[in-house]
């Protein structure tokens, strides 16, 4: 096995040794390769940057007229970088520099109606179509990533449970509900058979070929069904939004939505208070002693 003598890969090789997900490692990389190469400019390289490098850097990304996400995204990569060699004795460079703030929006979230419909409209009955319903249901049902659905094994369904792989390899258990194990049921008896293949892996879901589902195709599989019955296209991520949001509304608790999300911030799960605040604004009223009274809402108050 080579070992890493490259200071990026030898960095990229600990964040895979610690669980993150291919796609974060090709985000890394390219952060960094845009780093070091604008560190060759100066004359300079990453493992010798100094503080007033880093500073020249960050004010090169504010003006470089890229989004304030993906400058947050490249100094972060940075900062973890350095962060790493001064946990090998080297000087942190990239310490106490602050990134951009990047603006707080909210997510699109599909209403509950148009969840329904997704959902309830007849299916077709082919492979295709009962493998589509399973992951959709897995998707808004249990609040999934993409990435986790289709890293779902079947030795990870138990009954009307499913174990989780999330983000730095950090698994949970969620439950699921009966139109989601009902679709996975259907999946596995009628439809999962008819596209195994000998080398077919121990994959919950499967493509049309046989091999594990990607998250291209389950972009594919949702864009597909909506089209189907006449609804906007979205992301697969907009079903988890659903999830957490159309769950706050019912009266589910913030941190058992946190724990079923897979969160490791409470801060993280708390954007879903600003999309439910309609329902928390009549729950306060109809709850606490000093509730607002409908009645009374849109007369002036006086003031003493």
């Amino acid at each position: 096995m080579r070992v890493a003598t490259d200071p990026i890969d030898q960095h990229l090789t600990a964040l895979r040794a610690r669980g993150a997900s291919p796609q974060t490692l090709r985000a890394y990389r390219s952060d960094l390769t845009d780093y070091a190469n604008w560190l060759e400019g100066r004359g300079s390289a990453p493992t010798a940057a100094t503080r007033s490098d880093v500073r020249a850097y960050a004010a090169h990304l504010a003006s470089s007229g890229l989004a304030p996400s993906t400058r947050a995204r490249r100094l972060s990569s940075v900062r973890g970088f350095h962060r790493r060699l001064a946990g090998e004795g080297e000087a942190d460079p990239a310490a106490e520099i602050p990134g951009p703030k990047r603006p707080r929006r909210l997510p699109t979230v599909p209403a509950a109606r148009d969840a329904a419909r997704m959902l309830d409209v007849a299916w077709p009955d082919t492979p295709l179509g009962l493998r589509d319903r399973a992951l959709l249901e897995l998707l808004y049902g249990a609040g999934l990533r993409a990435a986790e659905a289709c890293s779902l094994d079947l030795t990870g369904l138990e009954g009307r449970t499913l174990r989780v792989t999330g983000k730095g390899g950090k698994t949970r258990l969620v439950p699921i509900g009966d139109p989601a194990a009902d679709a996975v049921t259907a999946w596995l008896a009628r439809g999962r058979p008819e596209l195994a293949v000998a080398k077919t892996p121990d994959a919950l879901l499967l493509s049309a070929r046989g091999k594990r589902l990607d998250t291209s195709g389950v972009r594919r599989a949702l864009n597909r069904r909506l089209v189907a019955v006449g609804l906007a296209q979205h992301g697969p991520h907009a079903l988890r939004h659903a999830y957490a949001t159309h769950m706050l509304e019912g009266g589910g608790d913030l941190r058992a939505i946190q724990e079923l999300l897979g969160h490791a911030s409470l801060a993280t799960t708390e954007i879903y208070t600003h999309l439910g605040l309609p329902h928390l604004r009549r729950a306060h009223a109809q709850a606490h002693p000093r509730g607002e009274d409908e009645k009374r809402r849109d007369e002036p108050t006086a003031i003493v």
